[in-house]
C-alpha cells in the first residue's frame, strides 16, 4: 500500500469520524468537516487562513458542504456535522 493510498483512505474517513450536534469544543486530529444540516461555527482551529473571519462573519455552511483542512478543534454555534479523523 503506497503513501497515496493511505492519504486517500484518510481523506475518505478511514481514520474514523464523530457526529457532533452540540456547542461543545471537539478536539483531535481531523482532516475534514461535513455539515449534515445548515450550520454555523463558533470556533475552529487548524491550518485555515483567515478562519477568524468565518466566525465573525457568521458564515452559514449549507447541508452537505465540506471543509477540507487539517483541523485540531471545532465548535458549532448551531447545526450538526461529521468530523473526520486523520
Amino acid at each position: 500500500m503506497g503513501i497515496s493510498t493511505i492519504n486517500l483512505g484518510n481523506s475518505m474517513g478511514a481514520g474514523g469520524c464523530t457526529y457532533i450536534n452540540d456547542t461543545a469544543a471537539h478536539t483531535g486530529d481531523f482532516n475534514s468537516i461535513q455539515f449534515t444540516e445548515d450550520s454555523v461555527l463558533s470556533a475552529i482551529t487548524g491550518a485555515i487562513e483567515n478562519s477568524a473571519d468565518l466566525i465573525t462573519d457568521g458564515t452559514v455552511f449549507s447541508q452537505g458542504q465540506v471543509i477540507y483542512a487539517p483541523i485540531t478543534s471545532v465548535t458549532l454555534a448551531s447545526g450538526a456535522a461529521i468530523i473526520y479523523k486523520k
